[in-house]
């Protein structure tokens, strides 16, 4: 019989947070889908929109690891790979390898796209000098996070949130093509996983952060919208800072390439509200579930009574204080794909407003790709203690981060999507890959991608904490 029950996974480091408004300007090129019929630029706020940082270090001498939560769609495009560009210069000014900083997008829909491949449209004109803002305000959050750096335990338990729902639905009126909507007789496809953290401050046992690790798209508002917004995300936040003492909280997706919300698309924010008060409220109960930081629940002995009961308590027991951080770029399988001189023609003549979207981003990936066999895909795995975070820079199936959790049972396994994302899209289950889906066909990876990255996280996973 077990003696010990270790629910929830931990590490001690140290620790630090800081966090940035990057609320863009009144008018910017803004939310966007393709069947908006007004301009895209953007009209008000409905919540401000933050860079929050989180940096690891297991000493003060050594370099440490940065993940940025960031409330944007993505950090770029393949056009103008301004993720890249922001990367190399936080890298450089933190003076850390490119393996210890991820830039997680939420991929909120609600938010600005900041691509200079857009500098034509409405709105455009401001593109540039919000980038810059974007940048400094990346690098000053870490930079706080790494000045203000204690001794902490990170804990990280499960909770369960169905707001998350499959979103492959068969089109009533075409059975030959799939729409991007809610499937009620999928739900068995869809993961109700919240994976919640807490960092404590050792000195004094108050919280200094937490962290929220969930699967879902952020797509409540569509096309209708004009409000630059966090989407549920938003709300989720000010429940969880309202009920910690006002600490951080950052948000990391996960693997929600056919997750979503039931009900979406639409230009109430009130809607994308009440989703983040469920997941917060599911956030915070995992929360409260979590024993004190540095115990676990021991049986201790029996307690004769008017029954024979037996009594349990939290004990201290050994944190590990390690941390050990991989990362690289894959090759995935890549499909061929239009020539850029092909998709030019095409959106020469094309005059729906809608379908040049889709060749518009056709053509980014056209430029980035050029042809090559496989698509360059960036992998990460950080160990500390019992916790491993994973990150990919690609939307992926929720099928890859079950998978690797299934891989780890014995950790708990951070996965988070988007992250130092350029919009290249999705790597779908391999029983997709020849549907009429959209996040089939929309991307560059072909048949196996699905099968090799989550091969490449195992192995990288096992490299971390051999």
């Amino acid at each position: 019989m077990a003696t010990l029950i270790d629910q929830s996974k931990e590490a001690r480091l140290l620790i630090g947070v800081g966090e940035r408004d990057i609320t863009p300007p009144f008018g910017i090129y803004g939310p966007v889908w393709g069947f908006s019929t007004h301009d895209g630029s953007s009209r008000g706020t409905h919540k401000p929109i933050y860079a929050t940082a989180l940096t690891l270090r297991a000493s003060a001498s050594s370099k440490p690891a940065v993940i940025v939560g960031i409330d944007l769609g993505c950090t770029g495009d393949l056009t103008g790979l301004e993720d890249e560009w922001m990367r190399k210069h936080i890298t450089k000014e933190l003076d850390i390898p490119e393996s210890n900083l991820m830039l997680a997008s939420s991929h909120t829909h609600g938010a600005p796209w900041p691509y200079r491949s857009r500098a034509e449209f409405p709105g455009g004109e401001l593109i540039e000098e919000y980038l810059e803002f974007l940048r400094s305000a990346i690098l000053n959050a870490a930079r706080e996070a790494i000045e203000t750096a204690e001794d902490c335990i990170i804990t990280f338990r499960p909770g369960r949130c169905d707001l998350a729902k499959n979103r492959n639905l068969p089109d009533p009126a075409d059975s030959s093509r799939f729409l991007t909507g809610y499937n009620p007789d999928n739900q068995h496809l869809a993961d109700d996983t919240v994976m919640v953290g807490r960092v404590t401050r050792v000195s004094d046992g108050s919280i200094k952060a937490t962290v929220v690790n969930y699967a879902c798209h952020p797509t409540t508002l569509g096309g209708d919208n004009r409000l630059v917004s966090p989407d549920y995300v938003g709300g989720l936040r000010e429940l969880m800072s309202a009920n910690t003492g006002g600490a951080p909280m950052i948000f990391l997706q996960g693997g929600s390439g056919d997750l979503g919300p039931g009900y979406q698309y639409v230009a109430d924010p009130a809607v994308a509200d009440r989703y983040g008060a469920q997941l917060g409220h599911a956030s915070m109960s995992a929360l409260l579930g979590m024993y004190p930081p540095g115990q676990r629940l021991e049986y201790i002995k029996p307690i004769e009574s008017g029954a024979p009961l037996g009594y349990w308590e939290p004990r201290d027991y050994e944190i590990g204080r390690d941390l050990v951080i991989a990362g690289g770029t894959v090759g995935l399988p890549a499909k061929n794909w239009p020539s850029p001189d092909e998709l030019q023609k095409q959106l020469k003549v094309e005059e729906d407003f809608r379908l040049r979207e889709r060749i518009l981003r056709k053509l980014t990936i056209a430029n980035f790709t050029q042809g090559k066999p496989e698509v360059p895909t960036q992998v990460f795995a950080w160990k500390l203690g019992r916790i491993i975070f994973v990150g990919i820079s690609c939307e992926i199936d929720v099928g890859w981060q079950q998978e690797i959790r299934a891989a780890f049972p014995d950790y708990a396994v951070v996965a988070v999507s988007d992250v130092n994302y350029s919009a290249i899209g999705y790597i779908v289950r391999e029983d997709l890959c020849d549907e009429n889906l959209y996040q089939a066909w929309q991307p560059p990876y072909a048949r196996g991608s699905f099968t090799s990255i989550v091969g490449h996280c195992k192995a990288m996973m096992s490299k971390v904490s051999a």
